[in-house]
């Protein structure tokens, strides 16, 4: 029996490397290109959707400045009793006149843009004004406190006491019913009618005074008061003779004519004849008679113009 011939087993067809690689190649390009447009996609609508939300935010009517236009039926809601149009971040712009008959309440502030006119009352418990004020009427039943300059036009009319902590300019006339004070200082006082004081005090610096040639040899003189009143002392010495006693010159001189009120105080004095020479800036003590030797002779004096 001839052996049996076994067939020559087939090696499979060695694998082309070279083009596996490329078919892996081309997938991996197709999954980039897939992913790129993907993130393009991805990126046009993030730059659409942005864009889109500013133009949005650009056309939009913030709230607070929102204007709306009341309705017919809007309007007529205004005579209802507790009708509540809007809110706070609404405006409401009335075009025509506006008549409240009964009570007006603001919560919040009221600016007026034009003229406030008020034919009644206006109650106000705090009141800034900044600006120039014109009041044709003015009723302050409390305190009333001006920190700055306040000038009156026309006449003041104080019904009570009027207290004055500083001082109290007055530039023209002031006419006053009574007038009660402890202290008056003033340059220049004008009374129409009668003056009534309980006492008389001048004050004011000592007038100068010099000695005439009448006294005699060794006499002296002296002086104590003010322009307005005071005293003379004429010191007699030796060898007196007629003529000037004394000059008495002011402190400050009158303005026009003055007059001069002598009264003798001692016996020598009431027996020396005596008489002035005056004029706005001071006045002289004359006799006619020569004065007694190692005499006083004192004169009271009163001033006036």
């Amino acid at each position: 029996m001839p052996p049996t011939t076994l067939p020559t087993p087939t090696n499979p067809p060695p694998r082309k490397e070279g083009r596996s690689w490329s078919r892996m190649i081309r997938r991996a390009n197709n999954i980039s290109t897939v992913v790129a447009l993907l993130i393009c996609v991805l990126f046009v609508g993030a730059v659409v959707g942005y864009f889109y939300s500013l133009s949005t935010k650009k056309t939009a009517v913030p709230a607070k400045t929102q204007v709306q236009t009341l309705s017919q039926e809007d309007i007529q809601k205004l005579t209802d009793v507790s009708t509540s149009l809007g809110n706070s971040n609404q405006t409401l712009n009335i075009g025509a006149n506006s008549l409240f008959r009964g009570k007006l309440d603001v919560a919040g502030d009221l600016s007026v843009g034009g003229h406030f006119n008020a034919n009644g009352p206006v109650t106000l418990s705090e009141l800034n004004i900044s600006g120039t004020t014109a009041l044709s009427g003015l009723s302050v039943g409390s305190n009333l406190t001006v920190s700055g300059t306040t000038t009156l036009l026309k006449g003041l009319t104080v019904s009570q006491l009027l207290s004055v902590n500083g001082g109290l300019n007055v530039s023209g006339a002031a006419s006053v019913n009574t007038l009660n004070t402890q202290s008056i200082s003033t340059q220049t006082i004008s009374i129409a009618g009668p003056l009534t004081i309980g006492h008389l005090r001048t004050q004011g610096a000592t007038p100068g005074i010099t000695a005439g040639s009448a006294i005699g040899g060794g006499g002296t003189v002296n002086i104590s008061g003010n322009d307005t009143a005071g005293t003379v002392n004429v010191n007699t010495g030796s060898g007196t003779a007629a003529g000037i006693l004394a000059s008495v010159t002011f402190r400050a001189g009158f303005t026009g004519g003055v007059h001069v009120l002598l009264s003798p105080l001692t016996g020598a004095s009431a027996a020396t004849p005596v008489y002035v020479n005056r004029t706005s800036s001071g006045f002289q003590i004359r006799t006619d008679s020569p004065p007694p030797a190692g005499s006083v002779l004192a004169f009271d004096y009163f001033v006036t113009q």
